[in-house]
């Protein structure tokens, strides 16, 4: 009798368990780095670095986190913060910077400098 009470007892508790965690999974609890209002827009010479996270179980949303520089006086001298901002996906920019984001190549990371030469070496020249 002892042994049935426990057994029904460890049951009633495992059910209980799988139902609560299984109404959690689709979305109650996300845990997304951007929360509350998003910027519209963010001056382009003010952006330090880009991130893009794209969906993922523990956030549905697409976010896009800009560090951004902000310049300021501190103790008589000019100090430069940087700030992490949220940008919104949806709008204009967001939605420019999603798309030239994969189509980065090195030619277009390196305008405007010159590109160093390596010279390589064989094994006939002696070196």
């Amino acid at each position: 009798m002892n042994q049935v009470v426990g057994t029904l007892l460890c049951a009633l508790v495992f059910g209980v368990t799988l139902t609560q965690s299984a109404g959690q999974a689709g979305g109650l609890s996300q845990r997304c780095l951007c929360r509350g209002k998003l910027q519209k827009a963010v001056k382009p010479r003010w952006i330090h670095a880009v991130e893009l996270f794209p969906p993922s179980p523990s956030c549905s949303k697409t976010e896009i986190i800009l560090t951004v520089i902000a310049k300021g006086k501190g103790k008589g001298k000019e100090v430069n913060r940087r700030l992490k901002v949220c940008l919104d996906p949806n709008d204009r920019q967001g939605q420019r910077l999603l798309k030239g984001k994969g189509k980065q190549n090195k030619k277009q990371r390196n305008r405007g400098r010159k590109e160093k030469k390596i010279k390589k070496f064989d094994d006939k020249d002696g070196y």
